[in-house]
């Protein structure tokens, strides 16, 4: 990635759990919205789930409602707007 907002913000996540819950032991803070983009290199950005949702016609007629999963990546950073670096051909 061409910033270091996971990172970041991670750790200011992590700094702020810290503070809030103190007896525990072994705090973890983690973004989950990144995935693994694959092509001439293996490169992590941003994304997003998302769900598409319609009722859809069923061939004997009427319609059922029909939800698709998928994954929206993103080409900027979230966070400081930075674009993502392309990949090397």
């Amino acid at each position: 990635m061409s910033c270091d907002c996971r990172e970041t913000i991670e750790s200011k996540l992590l700094a702020r759990f810290k503070e809030q819950v103190p007896d525990a032991q072994n705090h973890e803070a983690s973004l989950k919205g990144y995935g693994f983009v694959l092509g001439a290199s293996v490169r992590e950005v941003g994304c997003m789930p998302i769900e598409l949702t319609a009722d859809r016609p069923l061939k004997r007629g009427g319609h059922k409602r029909k939800t698709d999963h998928m994954n929206m990546f993103f080409t900027f950073c979230p966070f400081c707007g930075k674009k993502y670096e392309k990949e090397a051909a």
